[in-house]
């Protein structure tokens, strides 16, 4: 389009561009954030869990008996994984936003099979210690691995199952994984708690079971808690101090079998 204006010295003509792109403006409070980044404002609890690609029944064309199925758990490497250790054993940043980008079953079972070897290891020794200075012949409890084996393996399975279980039924949309992973992560602590307990102090040994109570307690009551508060309910209210006492039973158990022995004669 053009404008001409006359004028007796000079004119005038000014191009107008119909043409022109014309601003468009986004609203930015209904834009969708992306996986596994922090953001902020909104509600505090991380999203649903999103299973790694073809995990869900019936959207992968392995089946859940196939190796290849599994093997997209056990996508990690070593960096991931004592990252997850971590944030599991100094619970200040979020476990769950870090797990959920990348699910995993490596440091869920590992962690686990690890603290079971890790107990027995240092209890014998803690016991031989204790036997020798009291002048008698030390002999290996394997019933003590045994214990440790079945205790360890069925507080993560059947608790981590319940939890899922109970979530699920309330619209907290969790996945069972994750739910595992929770628990299979929150033993971590409990490695460095058994080599420290080595020492043959028994308020020692106390003060380092209540670090790793507090710890681990700490760690798993906030990842259930992010996951319960996913849904509008109050089931938080009920799940979690049974969720304690029941980690509490497990921490007595450790103490009492594991971290209890005497070096009087």
């Amino acid at each position: 389009m053009s404008h001409a204006q006359s004028n007796p010295d000079y004119n005038i003509v000014v191009d107008v561009d119909d043409d022109e792109p014309t601003l468009e403006f986004q609203d930015f409070a209904t834009a969708t954030a992306q996986p596994g980044r922090m953001t902020t404002g909104g509600s505090s609890a991380p999203p649903p869990y999103q299973p790694p690609a073809g995990a869900e029944p019936g959207t992968s064309a392995h089946s859940v008996w196939a190796a290849e199925y599994w093997a997209q758990y056990f996508n990690v490497d070593s960096q991931d994984v004592v990252q997850r250790t971590y944030l599991a054993v100094v619970p200040k940043d979020s476990f769950l936003d870090v797990y959920n980008a990348n699910p995993d079953l490596w440091g869920t079972f590992w962690i686990p099979t690890s603290v079971i070897f890790t107990m027995f290891v240092t209890a014998s020794l803690s016991q031989g210690i204790a036997e020798a200075l009291a002048g008698s012949q030390h002999a290996y409890d394997f019933t003590m691995l045994t214990f440790a084996v079945f205790t360890i393996y069925t507080y993560v399975l059947v608790v981590g199952a319940l939890v899922y279980g109970s979530t699920k039924y309330f619209g907290s949309h969790p996945g069972l994984m994750e739910c595992f992973s929770v628990y299979g992560y929150g033993m971590a602590v409990w490695i460095p708690v058994s080599v420290l307990c080595v020492l043959p102090f028994n308020w020692f040994r106390w003060a380092m079971v209540a670090l790793g109570f507090a710890s681990s307690g700490f760690f798993i009551m906030r990842s259930v808690n992010q996951i319960v508060s996913r849904s509008n309910g109050s089931l938080h209210k009920a799940i979690i101090p049974l969720l304690l006492v029941a980690h509490a039973l497990l921490v007595v158990v450790f103490k009492f079998k594991f971290f209890s022995y005497s070096v009087s004669s």
